[in-house]
């Protein structure tokens, strides 16, 4: 079996489904839109079946295209837990964020904090941010990093590993997660980029005539995936997308960089065995 984590196609935005090793379904995000509806309902309905419960809902953090659509997700997939870091963050005045509140008072939640993990049997989210007391004054600093792995049958280590990075920026890991953790904690085989491929994961603040990488070398990545679709910000950012392939060692066919808007649904299967594989999935 092993763990699978879907990264679907829902223009700009992310949502991911994670298919824990004791059967669970966790989806991370969501940007469910009118226009794409029937094809992510399509798609989650051929991974979890119909009428399948989601197991757990986590929020990387509160804005519009991290949680759009939740209540379609809830009416189709009832949600049974949800999970956040309990910080407002920056869409508070729109539809999508009472949308959001409302799913969350119905069902009830519970606070995702930073340098905790929780175990799904062999599969382990490792919570390496939220609410950053050291980074207070950036909003996206606060949203939920999580690492997930496939353990061994013993738990003691991990045979592969994907890192869920949301909107972090540069400051998020240079001045919070590498305080926190160790070069080898922070090793990943597949990295998903953050902020849909914006320059802010590289852009230091306290050099403006260089970019931060210290987080992508400890990382140190086979592939990198980028959740994006057409939006008016400039994502996913050359110079960023150039960095991702520099720092990505690549696949054993050469590939070093996925794009939802490009190459559709991606699923990475973290093998029993030890090793990923990656497959497009209509």
């Amino acid at each position: 079996m092993g763990t699978f984590l879907h990264f679907l196609n829902v223009g700009q935005g992310n949502m991911a489904l994670i298919q824990t090793s004791d059967n669970q379904n966790i989806v991370v995000d969501c940007n469910i839109t009118d226009a794409n509806e029937c094809d992510v309902f399509t798609y989650l309905s051929r991974q979890v079946g119909e009428l399948i419960n989601i197991d757990v809902f986590i929020c990387s953090h509160r804005d519009a295209d991290h949680m759009r659509g939740i209540k379609k997700l809830h009416a189709k997939f009832p949600i049974r837990a949800i999970f956040d870091n309990e910080y407002p963050g920056t869409s508070t005045d729109t539809k999508e964020y009472r949308q959001y509140m409302e799913v969350r008072r119905e069902i009830g939640n519970g606070e995702i904090k930073k340098m905790t993990w929780r175990d799904f049997g062999r599969t382990r989210l490792r919570y390496l941010s939220a609410c950053d007391d050291k980074l207070a004054n950036n909003a996206n600093a606060q949203g939920i990093v999580i690492k997930v792995e496939h353990l061994g049958e013993s738990r003691s280590n991990a045979l592969g590993s994907v890192m869920l990075t949301g909107d972090s920026d540069a400051e998020t890991w240079r001045y919070g997660i590498q305080k926190d953790y160790s070069k080898s904690e922070l090793d990943c085989d597949i990295l998903v980029a953050g902020h849909h491929g914006s320059i802010t994961f590289f852009d230091d603040p306290a050099n403006k005539k260089l970019y931060y990488v210290g987080h992508i070398v400890a990382m140190n990545p086979a592939m990198t995936i980028v959740s994006v679709g057409k939006n008016p910000h400039g994502h996913p950012n050359t110079k960023a997308m150039n960095l991702y392939e520099e720092y990505s060692s690549g696949s054993d066919e050469g590939n070093k960089i996925l794009r939802t808007d490009e190459q559709g649904n991606i699923c990475v299967h973290l093998k029993d065995e030890g090793g990923w594989i990656i497959k497009i999935r209509q």
